[in-house]
């Protein structure tokens, strides 16, 4: 007997509230809680709307898209747009910022020959895996050196 698995299920997302799930919203509370104890000891008139604001936005930071938070997105479009910057002006103050930060420019230089070199050559023998397209098959597709015979089975 054969199980058909998914294989577009690699992580189960625990139930939240609206599509939301209980880590990002536990997130936001201590997020919004250690807001507000922070900002009440430096400037006590903001500490309550920024605990207000504080949850929302760590919620719609941390919102997935492809597996990739917000946040993260955010930080290599950043970083993506200070390389293409400085490499298009090396005089600048980007360029500056990126020197500092230590950006390699490597990155957004392409170098042709390097790109489209074909790979090193490496031999594959397959005569050794059998393919089978469903579970419950006995006979696969076999690898062999040369073709079968008529009426040769292996």
């Amino acid at each position: 007997m054969a199980a058909d698995f998914k294989s577009q299920v690699l992580l189960r997302d625990e139930k939240g509230v609206f599509g939301i799930p209980f880590k990002r919203l536990l997130l936001a509370g201590v997020g919004g809680g250690l807001t507000y104890t922070i900002t009440n000891l430096l400037v006590a008139t903001w500490s309550i709307p920024m605990a207000m604001v504080m949850p929302i936005a760590i919620v719609w930071l941390t919102a997935p898209r492809g597996g990739i938070p917000l946040w993260s997105r955010l930080v290599y479009r950043g970083r993506g747009w200070l390389l293409l910057t400085a490499s298009h002006h090396p005089h600048s103050f980007v360029a500056q910022v990126v020197d500092i930060l230590d950006l390699p420019l490597e990155l957004v230089r392409l170098n042709g020959s390097h790109l489209f070199t074909a790979p090193n050559q490496v031999e594959i023998d397959l005569r050794e895996w059998i393919t089978y397209a469903h579970a419950g098959e006995q006979d696969g597709l076999i690898f062999v050196d040369e073709p079968l015979k008529e009426g040769q089975h292996e």
